[in-house]
């Protein structure tokens, strides 16, 4: 009995520690992904290539989730940003006063509201979307082919189990709502 009941409480250590050390190595994968996003977004924002005089960070994160010649909802571009939607209108809020975005009432349903990007907004676009590819292209040209390689299956194995996972999250809160 005294035999069961430790070894009980052992694996239920083992699980606890099991589960701590998983913690621990997630937690050290996100803060590693938000260190490989801050490098590639100070890259980005000290690049001569892009104009920091026209656009703010939030700004350029707005205008990201358009593409250039169509007009969306605010909640679709939201969802094309990965940007939650109050903050969102606040970003598009910015792009209008600056003069780089526009609102325009949907003809057949006056309570829907398109926002596209202005003449002066798509040339601001061209020109930061042109800045990010010549600033990956100026990061990544010292990697040797194979360091490129390995690079782009890690994110892409990191990307496929994430999104596995949050499939997988999906379907058991399905099931609970069921």
């Amino acid at each position: 009995m005294v035999i069961n009941i430790i070894v009980i409480k052992s694996k239920y250590y083992i699980y606890n520690l099991k589960k701590i050390v998983m913690e621990a190595k997630i937690t050290n994968y996100f803060n590693t992904l938000k260190k490989f996003s801050q490098v590639l977004l100070n890259r980005l924002i000290e690049s001569p290539s892009v104009n920091k005089a026209d656009l703010r960070l939030s700004q350029m994160k707005a205008i990201s989730a358009f593409s250039e010649d169509c007009a969306y909802t605010m909640k679709e571009l939201a969802a094309n940003g990965m940007i939650k939607l109050p903050n969102m209108s606040t970003m598009v809020d910015s792009l209008i006063q600056e003069g780089f975005a526009e609102r325009k009432k949907d003809e057949e349903d006056r309570r829907r509201v398109f926002v596209q990007l202005t003449p002066k907004g798509k040339k601001i676009r061209k020109d930061f979307l042109e800045g990010r590819r010549k600033t990956a292209i100026s990061i990544f040209s010292d990697l040797s082919i194979e360091d490129k390689n390995d690079l782009l299956n890690c994110l892409d194995r990191v990307c496929n189990i994430l999104e596995k996972s949050i499939n997988i999250e999906d379907e058991h809160k399905y099931k609970k709502a069921l």
